[in-house]
Protein backbone atom coordinates (compact mmCIF):
# COMPACT_ATOMS: atom_id res chain seq x y z
CA UNK A 1 0.00 0.00 0.00
CA UNK A 2 2.82 2.29 0.82
CA UNK A 3 4.52 1.76 -2.18
CA UNK A 4 1.20 2.12 -4.62
CA UNK A 5 0.30 5.69 -2.60
CA UNK A 6 4.16 6.55 -3.20
CA UNK A 7 3.82 5.92 -6.39
CA UNK A 8 0.26 7.65 -7.32
CA UNK A 9 1.98 10.76 -5.54
CA UNK A 10 5.02 10.99 -7.37
CA UNK A 11 3.36 10.28 -10.85
CA UNK A 12 1.18 13.55 -9.98
CA UNK A 13 4.31 15.35 -10.14
CA UNK A 14 5.58 14.13 -13.32
CA UNK A 15 3.15 15.19 -15.96
CA UNK A 16 3.60 19.08 -14.53
CA UNK A 17 6.91 18.56 -16.91
CA UNK A 18 4.67 18.44 -19.92
CA UNK A 19 2.77 21.69 -19.53
CA UNK A 20 6.07 23.96 -18.52
CA UNK A 21 7.98 22.58 -21.49
CA UNK A 22 4.90 24.16 -23.60
CA UNK A 23 5.82 27.37 -22.13
CA UNK A 24 1.86 28.60 -21.49
CA UNK A 25 1.33 32.06 -20.89
CA UNK A 26 -1.05 31.11 -17.72
CA UNK A 27 -0.01 32.80 -14.96
CA UNK A 28 -2.35 33.96 -12.60
CA UNK A 29 -3.50 37.45 -11.75
CA UNK A 30 -3.22 39.18 -8.89
CA UNK A 31 -6.79 39.26 -6.94
CA UNK A 32 -6.63 39.41 -3.84
CA UNK A 33 -8.58 36.59 -0.92
CA UNK A 34 -10.22 37.14 1.94
CA UNK A 35 -9.82 33.75 4.00
CA UNK A 36 -8.30 36.02 6.58
CA UNK A 37 -9.53 39.79 5.91
CA UNK A 38 -7.15 41.37 7.54
CA UNK A 39 -4.51 40.34 4.53
CA UNK A 40 -4.14 41.00 1.34
CA UNK A 41 -2.94 37.64 -0.43
CA UNK A 42 -2.49 36.39 -3.36
CA UNK A 43 -2.33 33.28 -5.41
CA UNK A 44 1.54 33.21 -4.95
CA UNK A 45 0.40 33.94 -1.44
CA UNK A 46 -1.75 30.70 -0.65
CA UNK A 47 1.45 28.60 -1.78
CA UNK A 48 4.27 29.68 -0.47
CA UNK A 49 4.43 33.05 -0.01
CA UNK A 50 8.02 33.68 -1.52
CA UNK A 51 9.08 34.71 -4.98
CA UNK A 52 11.50 31.39 -5.47
CA UNK A 53 13.80 32.59 -7.88
CA UNK A 54 14.41 36.36 -7.08
CA UNK A 55 17.65 37.70 -5.88
CA UNK A 56 15.89 39.43 -3.33
CA UNK A 57 14.74 36.38 -1.61
CA UNK A 58 17.27 36.15 1.48
CA UNK A 59 16.91 40.19 1.83
CA UNK A 60 13.27 40.12 2.53
CA UNK A 61 11.03 38.35 5.27
CA UNK A 62 9.78 35.38 4.15
CA UNK A 63 6.85 36.10 6.46
CA UNK A 64 5.86 38.96 4.59
CA UNK A 65 2.76 39.54 2.87
CA UNK A 66 3.66 41.84 0.62
CA UNK A 67 2.68 41.34 -3.01
CA UNK A 68 5.17 43.50 -4.22
CA UNK A 69 8.91 42.07 -5.14
CA UNK A 70 12.58 44.49 -5.52
CA UNK A 71 15.34 43.43 -7.08
CA UNK A 72 18.52 43.32 -5.48
CA UNK A 73 20.05 45.80 -6.73
CA UNK A 74 17.08 48.32 -5.77
CA UNK A 75 16.84 46.95 -2.53
CA UNK A 76 20.63 47.59 -1.35
CA UNK A 77 20.45 50.97 -2.85
CA UNK A 78 18.91 52.55 0.49
CA UNK A 79 20.56 52.51 3.58
CA UNK A 80 17.68 54.02 5.53
CA UNK A 81 15.49 52.61 8.44
CA UNK A 82 11.88 51.82 8.10
CA UNK A 83 9.32 51.24 10.73
CA UNK A 84 5.78 49.28 9.76
CA UNK A 85 3.27 47.41 10.86
CA UNK A 86 -0.43 46.77 11.55
CA UNK A 87 -2.80 47.22 14.53
CA UNK A 88 -6.36 45.88 14.92
CA UNK A 89 -8.92 45.47 18.07
CA UNK A 90 -11.00 42.76 17.69
CA UNK A 91 -14.41 41.62 19.96
CA UNK A 92 -16.48 38.50 18.86
CA UNK A 93 -19.31 36.52 20.96
CA UNK A 94 -20.95 33.78 20.03
CA UNK A 95 -22.76 30.37 21.91
CA UNK A 96 -21.51 26.84 21.95
CA UNK A 97 -24.32 24.08 21.34
CA UNK A 98 -23.41 20.35 21.64
CA UNK A 99 -25.51 18.27 19.56
CA UNK A 100 -24.71 15.11 21.45
CA UNK A 101 -25.74 15.87 25.07
CA UNK A 102 -28.20 18.82 24.09
CA UNK A 103 -27.04 20.78 27.12
CA UNK A 104 -28.59 24.75 26.62
CA UNK A 105 -25.95 26.56 24.93
CA UNK A 106 -23.27 28.43 26.23
CA UNK A 107 -22.19 31.56 25.30
CA UNK A 108 -18.88 33.33 25.32
CA UNK A 109 -16.79 36.62 24.53
CA UNK A 110 -13.71 37.54 23.55
CA UNK A 111 -11.67 40.79 23.15
CA UNK A 112 -8.78 40.65 21.43
CA UNK A 113 -5.83 43.16 20.69
CA UNK A 114 -2.86 43.04 18.47
CA UNK A 115 -0.23 45.00 17.17
CA UNK A 116 2.63 43.98 14.46
CA UNK A 117 5.82 46.03 14.45
CA UNK A 118 8.44 45.57 11.64
CA UNK A 119 12.33 47.50 11.76
CA UNK A 120 14.43 46.74 8.84
CA UNK A 121 17.70 48.84 8.84
CA UNK A 122 20.26 48.81 6.62
CA UNK A 123 23.75 49.70 8.17
CA UNK A 124 25.53 49.66 4.81
CA UNK A 125 24.13 49.04 1.23
CA UNK A 126 25.07 45.17 1.44
CA UNK A 127 23.57 44.67 4.93
CA UNK A 128 20.59 44.64 6.97
CA UNK A 129 19.00 43.91 10.09
CA UNK A 130 15.43 42.97 10.40
CA UNK A 131 12.73 42.73 13.60
CA UNK A 132 9.42 41.66 13.33
CA UNK A 133 7.95 41.03 16.45
CA UNK A 134 4.08 40.95 17.70
CA UNK A 135 2.14 42.51 20.75
CA UNK A 136 -0.73 41.17 21.66
CA UNK A 137 -3.91 41.58 24.69
CA UNK A 138 -4.98 39.51 26.82
CA UNK A 139 -1.74 39.46 28.59
CA UNK A 140 -1.10 35.60 29.86
CA UNK A 141 1.27 35.67 33.29
CA UNK A 142 3.13 32.39 32.60
CA UNK A 143 3.38 31.94 36.65
CA UNK A 144 -0.11 31.99 37.78
CA UNK A 145 -2.22 32.98 34.34
CA UNK A 146 -2.97 36.33 36.34
CA UNK A 147 -3.97 38.75 33.64
CA UNK A 148 -2.72 41.70 35.99
CA UNK A 149 0.34 43.34 35.25
CA UNK A 150 3.26 42.74 37.60
CA UNK A 151 7.16 44.33 37.41
CA UNK A 152 8.13 41.05 39.34
CA UNK A 153 6.35 38.85 36.85
CA UNK A 154 7.17 37.08 33.50
CA UNK A 155 4.31 37.66 30.55
CA UNK A 156 4.48 36.57 27.18
CA UNK A 157 2.65 38.96 25.13
CA UNK A 158 5.53 40.65 23.36
CA UNK A 159 6.83 38.17 20.76
CA UNK A 160 9.85 38.08 18.68
CA UNK A 161 8.46 35.73 15.10
CA UNK A 162 11.75 37.50 13.30
CA UNK A 163 15.25 38.55 14.71
CA UNK A 164 17.93 37.95 11.68
CA UNK A 165 20.79 40.04 10.15
CA UNK A 166 21.79 39.77 6.15
CA UNK A 167 24.94 40.19 4.31
CA UNK A 168 26.43 39.35 1.28
CA UNK A 169 29.97 37.59 0.55
CA UNK A 170 30.59 37.56 -3.18
CA UNK A 171 28.00 36.08 -4.27
CA UNK A 172 26.66 34.50 -1.45
CA UNK A 173 23.39 35.98 0.22
CA UNK A 174 23.47 35.08 4.09
CA UNK A 175 20.85 35.36 6.66
CA UNK A 176 21.97 35.07 10.63
CA UNK A 177 19.14 34.15 13.52
CA UNK A 178 15.76 33.81 13.71
CA UNK A 179 13.72 32.78 10.82
CA UNK A 180 11.03 31.78 9.14
CA UNK A 181 11.63 29.25 6.70
CA UNK A 182 8.84 28.13 4.22
CA UNK A 183 9.77 25.64 2.11
CA UNK A 184 6.55 23.97 1.44
CA UNK A 185 3.91 24.99 -1.53
CA UNK A 186 1.07 23.43 -0.06
CA UNK A 187 -2.16 25.80 1.61
CA UNK A 188 -3.63 23.17 4.16
CA UNK A 189 -1.11 20.96 4.30
CA UNK A 190 2.99 21.12 3.78
CA UNK A 191 4.91 18.20 4.65
CA UNK A 192 7.88 19.70 2.40
CA UNK A 193 8.09 22.10 5.14
CA UNK A 194 11.01 20.79 7.08
CA UNK A 195 12.60 23.43 9.19
CA UNK A 196 9.80 25.69 10.78
CA UNK A 197 9.02 25.10 14.54
CA UNK A 198 5.48 25.09 14.17
CA UNK A 199 3.70 23.42 11.33
CA UNK A 200 0.75 24.55 9.29
CA UNK A 201 -3.09 24.92 11.31
CA UNK A 202 -5.57 23.58 8.43
CA UNK A 203 -8.35 25.54 10.55
CA UNK A 204 -6.53 28.35 10.07
CA UNK A 205 -3.90 27.99 6.95
CA UNK A 206 -2.65 31.37 6.79
CA UNK A 207 -1.50 31.96 10.58
CA UNK A 208 2.31 33.08 10.74
CA UNK A 209 4.60 29.79 11.09
CA UNK A 210 7.13 30.22 13.78
CA UNK A 211 10.82 29.68 12.46
CA UNK A 212 14.03 28.26 14.20
CA UNK A 213 17.35 30.14 14.85
CA UNK A 214 19.71 29.03 11.64
CA UNK A 215 22.11 30.24 9.28
CA UNK A 216 20.48 30.69 5.51
CA UNK A 217 22.94 30.66 2.47
CA UNK A 218 21.79 31.34 -0.64
CA UNK A 219 23.78 30.96 -4.01
CA UNK A 220 21.85 31.93 -7.24
CA UNK A 221 22.38 30.11 -10.52
CA UNK A 222 20.41 31.82 -13.17
CA UNK A 223 16.90 30.53 -13.04
CA UNK A 224 18.45 28.80 -10.79
CA UNK A 225 18.68 28.62 -6.32
CA UNK A 226 20.96 26.79 -3.91
CA UNK A 227 19.99 26.90 -0.16
CA UNK A 228 22.16 25.72 2.69
CA UNK A 229 20.75 25.56 6.23
CA UNK A 230 21.86 25.24 9.32
CA UNK A 231 19.34 25.18 12.23
CA UNK A 232 20.10 25.26 16.03
CA UNK A 233 17.81 25.17 19.09
CA UNK A 234 16.24 28.13 20.22
CA UNK A 235 18.38 27.54 23.57
CA UNK A 236 21.89 29.42 25.31
CA UNK A 237 22.87 25.68 25.77
CA UNK A 238 22.64 22.56 24.13
CA UNK A 239 24.60 19.64 22.55
CA UNK A 240 26.39 19.89 19.09
CA UNK A 241 24.07 16.74 18.29
CA UNK A 242 21.30 19.20 18.13
CA UNK A 243 22.32 20.95 15.23
CA UNK A 244 20.60 20.08 11.83
CA UNK A 245 21.34 20.82 8.73
CA UNK A 246 20.04 20.89 5.47
CA UNK A 247 19.71 21.62 1.70
CA UNK A 248 17.41 23.04 -1.39
CA UNK A 249 18.15 22.84 -5.11
CA UNK A 250 15.21 24.74 -6.72
CA UNK A 251 14.61 25.16 -10.36
CA UNK A 252 12.16 26.80 -13.01
CA UNK A 253 11.40 24.48 -16.30
CA UNK A 254 8.65 26.23 -18.19
CA UNK A 255 6.26 28.12 -16.07
CA UNK A 256 6.63 25.08 -13.28
CA UNK A 257 8.70 25.42 -9.82
CA UNK A 258 10.81 22.84 -8.67
CA UNK A 259 12.02 21.62 -5.52
CA UNK A 260 14.22 18.58 -3.87
CA UNK A 261 15.36 19.31 -0.54
CA UNK A 262 17.07 17.45 2.48
CA UNK A 263 17.03 16.64 5.59
CA UNK A 264 19.72 15.40 8.55
CA UNK A 265 19.61 15.52 12.47
CA UNK A 266 21.99 12.99 14.28
CA UNK A 267 19.07 12.30 16.68
CA UNK A 268 17.22 10.24 13.68
CA UNK A 269 14.61 8.53 16.34
CA UNK A 270 13.17 12.22 17.34
CA UNK A 271 14.14 14.00 14.13
CA UNK A 272 13.84 11.45 11.06
CA UNK A 273 15.95 12.41 8.29
CA UNK A 274 13.59 13.52 5.35
CA UNK A 275 13.68 13.91 1.11
CA UNK A 276 11.60 16.53 -0.33
CA UNK A 277 10.59 17.13 -3.62
CA UNK A 278 7.53 19.95 -4.22
CA UNK A 279 6.15 21.31 -7.36
CA UNK A 280 4.53 24.52 -8.39
CA UNK A 281 2.80 24.69 -11.95
CA UNK A 282 -0.17 26.46 -14.02
CA UNK A 283 -2.25 23.37 -15.63
CA UNK A 284 -4.77 25.94 -17.45
CA UNK A 285 -5.87 29.28 -17.72
CA UNK A 286 -6.61 30.15 -13.72
CA UNK A 287 -5.94 26.90 -12.52
CA UNK A 288 -2.57 25.69 -11.00
CA UNK A 289 -1.16 22.27 -9.54
CA UNK A 290 0.86 21.94 -6.16
CA UNK A 291 2.72 18.92 -4.99
CA UNK A 292 4.53 17.57 -2.45
CA UNK A 293 6.23 14.38 -1.44
CA UNK A 294 8.47 13.82 1.17
CA UNK A 295 10.46 10.38 2.39
CA UNK A 296 11.42 9.98 6.16
CA UNK A 297 13.70 7.32 7.87
CA UNK A 298 13.65 7.55 11.56
CA UNK A 299 17.24 4.96 11.83
CA UNK A 300 14.84 1.66 11.93
CA UNK A 301 11.57 2.69 9.33
CA UNK A 302 10.73 4.65 6.68
CA UNK A 303 7.30 6.77 6.46
CA UNK A 304 5.90 8.78 3.79
CA UNK A 305 3.69 11.46 3.15
CA UNK A 306 2.21 13.60 -0.14
CA UNK A 307 -0.12 16.44 -0.80
CA UNK A 308 -1.81 16.93 -4.29
CA UNK A 309 -3.66 20.25 -4.02
CA UNK A 310 -5.91 22.47 -7.29
CA UNK A 311 -6.27 26.30 -7.03
CA UNK A 312 -8.93 27.28 -9.24
CA UNK A 313 -9.27 31.07 -9.92
CA UNK A 314 -11.88 32.72 -11.91
CA UNK A 315 -13.00 35.96 -12.29
CA UNK A 316 -16.87 36.37 -12.70
CA UNK A 317 -17.63 38.08 -16.15
CA UNK A 318 -21.40 39.28 -15.08
CA UNK A 319 -20.34 40.87 -12.32
CA UNK A 320 -17.45 44.07 -11.91
CA UNK A 321 -14.61 43.11 -9.67
CA UNK A 322 -15.81 39.87 -8.60
CA UNK A 323 -13.99 36.34 -8.45
CA UNK A 324 -14.51 33.26 -6.90
CA UNK A 325 -11.23 30.92 -5.77
CA UNK A 326 -11.44 27.13 -5.07
CA UNK A 327 -8.56 25.43 -3.14
CA UNK A 328 -8.95 21.80 -2.56
CA UNK A 329 -5.91 19.40 -1.37
CA UNK A 330 -5.63 16.20 -0.03
CA UNK A 331 -3.01 15.06 2.25
CA UNK A 332 -1.81 11.56 3.37
CA UNK A 333 0.71 10.16 6.46
CA UNK A 334 1.44 6.50 5.98
CA UNK A 335 1.51 6.33 9.46
CA UNK A 336 -0.88 9.24 10.50
CA UNK A 337 -0.35 12.38 11.88
CA UNK A 338 -1.79 14.00 15.29
CA UNK A 339 -3.12 16.72 13.60
CA UNK A 340 -5.70 19.51 15.31
CA UNK A 341 -7.85 16.29 16.53
CA UNK A 342 -6.91 13.04 15.50
CA UNK A 343 -4.58 10.74 14.38
CA UNK A 344 -5.65 10.33 11.31
CA UNK A 345 -4.14 8.86 7.73
CA UNK A 346 -5.88 10.93 5.05
CA UNK A 347 -7.29 14.33 5.34
CA UNK A 348 -8.64 16.52 2.85
CA UNK A 349 -9.13 20.32 3.25
CA UNK A 350 -11.28 22.79 0.64
CA UNK A 351 -12.15 26.88 0.81
CA UNK A 352 -14.46 28.41 -1.93
CA UNK A 353 -14.28 32.30 -1.70
CA UNK A 354 -16.01 35.24 -3.35
CA UNK A 355 -15.42 38.73 -3.39
CA UNK A 356 -17.16 41.67 -4.26
CA UNK A 357 -16.54 45.43 -5.20
CA UNK A 358 -19.38 45.97 -2.67
CA UNK A 359 -16.91 45.68 0.41
CA UNK A 360 -18.73 42.19 1.12
CA UNK A 361 -16.90 38.83 1.16
CA UNK A 362 -17.97 35.11 1.57
CA UNK A 363 -15.89 31.77 2.52
CA UNK A 364 -16.28 28.22 3.49
CA UNK A 365 -13.96 25.98 3.99
CA UNK A 366 -13.94 22.63 5.24
CA UNK A 367 -11.30 20.71 6.91
CA UNK A 368 -12.15 16.68 6.95
CA UNK A 369 -10.17 13.88 8.62
CA UNK A 370 -11.52 10.92 6.41
CA UNK A 371 -9.50 8.09 8.19
CA UNK A 372 -12.27 9.25 11.33
CA UNK A 373 -15.37 10.11 9.42
CA UNK A 374 -15.15 13.98 11.13
CA UNK A 375 -14.53 16.66 9.93
CA UNK A 376 -14.69 21.14 10.38
CA UNK A 377 -16.66 23.33 8.44
CA UNK A 378 -16.79 27.00 8.80
CA UNK A 379 -18.90 29.45 6.77
CA UNK A 380 -18.51 33.22 7.45
CA UNK A 381 -19.51 36.83 6.01
CA UNK A 382 -17.34 39.99 6.08
CA UNK A 383 -18.81 43.17 5.80
CA UNK A 384 -16.41 45.99 5.89
CA UNK A 385 -18.49 49.18 7.07
CA UNK A 386 -15.27 51.55 6.70
CA UNK A 387 -10.79 51.52 6.47
CA UNK A 388 -11.13 50.98 10.67
CA UNK A 389 -14.40 48.63 11.57
CA UNK A 390 -15.34 46.18 9.80
CA UNK A 391 -18.09 43.09 10.87
CA UNK A 392 -17.88 39.33 10.81
CA UNK A 393 -21.05 36.76 10.56
CA UNK A 394 -19.89 33.80 10.86
CA UNK A 395 -20.38 29.97 12.34
CA UNK A 396 -18.45 26.58 12.64
CA UNK A 397 -19.90 23.11 12.92
CA UNK A 398 -18.05 20.16 13.90
CA UNK A 399 -19.30 16.60 13.22
CA UNK A 400 -18.64 12.99 13.38
CA UNK A 401 -16.68 11.87 16.68
CA UNK A 402 -18.62 15.17 18.35
CA UNK A 403 -21.70 17.10 17.06
CA UNK A 404 -21.02 20.91 18.08
CA UNK A 405 -22.08 24.51 16.60
CA UNK A 406 -20.61 28.03 16.94
CA UNK A 407 -22.82 30.35 15.65
CA UNK A 408 -20.26 33.87 16.51
CA UNK A 409 -20.59 37.58 15.16
CA UNK A 410 -17.48 39.51 16.11
CA UNK A 411 -16.11 43.90 15.10
CA UNK A 412 -12.81 44.64 14.21
CA UNK A 413 -11.98 47.87 14.99
CA UNK A 414 -8.96 50.35 14.85
CA UNK A 415 -7.61 48.23 12.23
CA UNK A 416 -5.08 49.38 9.89
CA UNK A 417 -0.90 49.47 9.01
CA UNK A 418 1.11 52.22 9.61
Amino acid sequence: MKKLLSILFITALIPTVAFATDNLDNLFDDNSLFGDTSSNETTDDLFGGDDLFSENDLFSSDSSTDTTETSLFEDLLTSETEISGSYYFEFTTGLNYNFDTQDNPSFYATTNASSNIELSARPSTDTRFYVDATLSFPFENIEDDDTTLNVNEEYNFLNIDELFYDFVIDDYFIRVGKQTLNMGVGYFYSPANLLNITTINPLDPESDQEGPMAVKVNKPIENNNIYAYLTMPSSSNYSLDDISVAATYETLIGDAEYTLSGYYNYDQANDPTKLALTVSSPLFTDVDLVAEAVESYDGTDFNFEGTVGLTIMQDLASFTDTSITVIGQYYYNQEGNQNIMFDTTHQLGAMVSLSTPLDLSVSLSSINFLSESTGVLTGNLCYDVSDDFSIDFGTTYTYGAQNTIQPYIGFTLGQGDF
